[in-house]
């Protein structure tokens, strides 16, 4: 399995020093969707356009790096324990991502015109994260916002927990996907992909770890009394919520370097 990486690692390197580099510029367009916390989400409220552009850099016909801003609504109509729930929010994605063509490809090449590709790399989402402790406390949909609960709460925990706030988020997140791509001209092409990403916060549906719940200090065996703490079922790496992206891109070759050159397809 080594020796496998090894030779496709050295193929890779090895095209990218004899391939000749060449640049594009895209826009996208599209849709946004959720999953996450919420069950039951109504897919016709979950669906809201999304745009994006990216400038895309080809080391040789078959890897790239791509860097990526992508902007529109995310939205959800559904349920949460059995609560009706919902959330919509303007949200800007920056992202930079590899990209590996399954198929020899060059824009405005008769031989090399069209192929399948992979996508992954890494982002940051920009957007508004909101607490409504109010609105959630209308059907007791959260655990430690419960009158029971919050009885048990010290002051200044039972303040931040009553405090309502619209908080500006940065959002770490995972892209991974995949598309088709073919040309359309000497200098054009057009791509269909999609791109899951994984988020490493559980704030995009306002719905933070929402099972957690406070567990009051104890008295230990000496007399020295302990401080409470909240019990938490999210972390960084483990939480519920993705965005997916589905959409359709227009690419120009703004930079074509030598590949003019006869002998330009032959060496890629």
């Amino acid at each position: 399995m080594k020796r496998f990486f090894v030779i496709i690692f050295s193929i890779l390197i090895f095209s990218s020093v004899s391939a000749q580099r060449t640049a594009d510029l895209g826009i996208w367009g599209g849709v946004g969707s959720y999953t996450g916390d919420m069950t039951d989400v109504d897919m016709a409220s979950s669906l809201n356009p999304n745009v994006g552009l990216f400038l895309r850099y080809n080391f040789n016909s078959r890897v790239s790096l791509r860097t990526s801003a992508m902007l529109g609504t995310i939205g959800a109509t559904g349920m949460y324990e059995e609560n009706p729930w919902d959330f919509n929010k303007f949200m800007t994605d920056l992202s930079l991502m590899g990209e590996f063509n399954f198929f020899r490809y060059l824009i405005g090449s008769k031989r090399y015109g069209a192929t399948t590709y992979l996508l992954g790399g890494i982002g940051t989402s920009l957007f508004t994260y909101t607490y409504d402790p109010a609105r959630m406390r209308q059907s007791q949909m959260l655990f430690y916002l419960q009158d029971s609960e919050l009885l048990k709460l010290p002051a200044d925990v039972y303040g931040e927990v009553m405090t309502p706030a619209d908080k500006s988020t940065v959002g770490l997140n995972v892209p991974i996907g995949f598309g088709f791509k073919f040309n359309v001209g000497s200098r054009l092409g057009i791509g269909v992909e999609a791109i899951l990403r994984k988020y490493f916060n559980d704030k995009v549906d306002d719905l933070d770890d929402p099972r957690k719940y406070y567990v009051q200090g104890t008295t230990a065996a000496d007399g020295t009394p302990t401080s409470g703490s909240w019990k938490t079922y999210n972390s960084f790496l483990h939480n519920n919520d993705f965005t997916l992206h589905v959409g359709v891109h227009l690419t120009y070759r703004f930079f074509n370097g030598n590949s003019e050159c006869p002998v330009y397809e032959n060496i890629n």
